[in-house]
């Protein structure tokens, strides 16, 4: 069984965020992390909101935006996963660079959103 990469604890109470692709998406459109579970979900998605992203119609607890570019950012905030899913115009060899353009503007916007926050550090990516 592949375990999911969650939200590391290292020294001094720093998190560790870590973008990987879905396990099942073979053409490298499904890129996901995880939020420690003590995030604040409204207010990461004004800052979402506030960094360009175009909030969409909620799926139940699921917050979804849009990029300018057509990508998708979902905030799963029952269990803390965020999934980025890049536009499938995107070259196939550009896939990886737009996830992580995707995953910057989160790291950034969620550290606005404390103080403590500027401790964390993204993680080398999988």
């Amino acid at each position: 069984m592949t375990t999911m990469p969650t939200p590391a604890q290292g020294e001094a109470g720093r998190v560790s965020l870590t973008l990987c692709r879905e396990v099942t998406c073979i053409r490298a459109l499904a890129w996901r992390c995880d939020l420690p579970i003590t995030t604040d979900w409204p207010a990461l998605a004004g800052a979402l909101e506030a960094a360009g992203l175009v909030p969409r119609a909620p799926l139940g607890s699921v917050i979804r935006f849009d990029s300018p570019a057509g990508d998708e950012v979902l905030l799963v905030t029952a269990t803390g996963r965020v999934q980025f899913r890049v536009h499938y115009a995107v070259p196939q060899h550009e896939r990886k660079l737009a996830a992580e353009r995707l995953f910057q503007l989160l790291v950034y916007a969620w550290l606005r959103l404390d103080p403590r926050a500027e401790r964390a550090e993204p993680a080398p990516h999988e």
